[in-house]
């Protein structure tokens, strides 16, 4: 992940590029649990996404039950987010909001909230609720929590319908819960779902199946995955297919059933070419990642070899830039051992940024 972020910040001429990068960068530090160095990290980040990843450790930190330094950061969050104008204030506050639910903060909270809905009721309004509902599941709450995801049933607005669904699945992560209250959110989030429209449909099936396979209903985890491969072969997003379709294999995998994931990593294959020339590298990576997870190291090492390959490609050094980072992120959040010559070949392929960016 070391190698993620040198490129990520080795963007020179495009600090909004480079924030993002970094900030895609940190969330896999945070998604292994590496908080501490993601939080080193963040001080580099410049703008307004600095804001939003303090906001995101400080989540994860509460949940640990660091309270002193997740509210520390929230605060480091509030700092950013005085100092910005624009769209970039209510996107610091929904992340902060979050932070503060995690921490059961239930007055500045409900201000946030009110202040988000506001601010843009159809972006903010479902993420509003879901966080509230995500505070009173965290306190054990269940019956106020799921009540607040209901009352959004019949609204046919996609953000709407897409914070919902989220909020029901952050009450059924709730351990404390009952199983049968987690169980009954999930199957509320599974409905919830069916609001949602193309590929993202298919992103919140793919959790969903993820929680039911924890809880051990397979039936119902199975019957999400399938759902989610009837949204993708309905949806548009042609471009993007290959990722999408890689993310399923992988959902496929997880739930042992590494064949049905090995004929839709060989479908996926087929369909990179419909993207761009500069997120090809990331998704070849996506793919060795589903390869991996599906138990098939050779396809996995291969891949990865032709990510690395289709980047180096890339003529300008932004681009590549930003197509390695996104390479070597697949690889950190799979736990990949570098080689020396891979070393080799990113060290060399880091000397060579330079213009044209």
């Amino acid at each position: 992940m070391n190698y993620a972020f040198r490129f990520a910040s080795a963007i020179e001429t495009d600090p909004k590029d480079r924030a993002k990068a970094q900030e895609l960068v940190l969330s896999e530090y945070m998604r292994t649990g590496a908080l501490d160095e993601a939080r080193e990290r963040a001080e580099s980040i410049e703008g307004w996404r600095r804001g939003a990843v303090y906001a995101d450790l400080a989540t994860l930190l509460a949940k640990r039950g660091r309270t002193d330094e997740a509210r520390s950061l929230v605060a480091k969050a509030q700092e950013v987010r005085a100092g910005v104008t624009g769209w970039e204030g209510p996107r610091i506050l929904a992340h902060i909001g979050t932070a503060l639910a995690a921490l059961g903060d239930q007055n500045a909270l409900s201000g946030i909230s009110s202040d988000l809905a506001a601010a843009d009721p159809l972006q903010y309004s479902g993420r509003a609720a879901a966080t509230l509902a995500a505070r009173d599941a965290a306190r054990g709450e269940v019956g106020p929590a799921l009540q607040k995801l209901d009352s959004l049933q019949g609204n046919s607005d996609f953000e709407m319908a897409w914070w919902r669904t989220a909020g029901y699945l952050d009450v059924a992560r709730q351990e404390k819960l009952s199983e049968a209250d987690r169980l009954k959110a999930l199957d509320a989030g599974a409905q919830a779902a069916e609001g949602i429209a193309g590929w993202k449909r298919a992103e919140a099936l793919e959790s969903l199946a993820e929680e039911y396979q924890r809880l051990g209903r397979r039936e119902r985890a199975e019957r999400s995955l399938r759902s989610a491969q009837a949204a993708l072969g309905s949806s548009s997003a042609s471009g993007g297919q290959a990722a999408l379709l890689s993310n399923l294999a992988e959902a496929w995998a997880k739930l042992g059933e590494p064949k049905k994931a090995i004929r839709l990593l060989k479908q996926a294959e087929s369909a990179v070419g419909d993207a761009m020339v500069i997120d090809r590298p990331g998704i070849y990576a996506n793919l060795a990642s589903s390869y991996r997870r599906a138990g098939d190291a050779v396809q996995a090492g291969r891949l990865y070899e032709r990510a690395l390959d289709d980047a180096a490609r890339l003529e300008n050094a932004r681009p590549r830039a930003l197509a390695v980072a996104a390479v070597c992120r697949q690889m950190g959040r799979n736990g990949v051992e570098l080689e020396t010559k891979t070393r080799a070949r990113l060290d060399a392929l880091l000397a060579g940024l330079r213009d044209p960016w």
